[in-house]
């Protein structure tokens, strides 16, 4: 996971983190989305993306390995901490 993470087109365009918990747990943190920031620069609102990535991560997921477990830790709406716009958990 934490491999193909990296190769997804997002890796490119995003700053993002991957913490290794452990072996059978993965953090996942989007630290500058292109189209956030974009949001932000303009005075808009934050884009509530979090239904879009419950369905995105979770299917990229299984993909990987159907025994992986995808949790939402946070993502717009939803509050965040200044250093990344969402977080999300595979463990497995």
């Amino acid at each position: 996971m934490k491999k193909a993470l990296n190769y997804r087109l997002y890796a490119f365009i995003n700053k993002q983190e991957i913490i290794q918990v452990d072996n059978k747990k993965l953090i996942f943190h989007m630290n500058d989305c292109r189209v956030q920031s974009a949001r932000r620069r303009k005075k808009m609102p934050e884009f509530p993306c979090k239904p879009v990535g419950l369905v995105e991560y979770s299917g990229f997921a299984s993909t990987i390995d159907s025994r992986i477990k995808t949790k939402c830790l946070c993502c717009p709406p939803d509050k965040h901490p200044e250093n990344y716009y969402c977080a999300w958990e595979f463990t497995i």
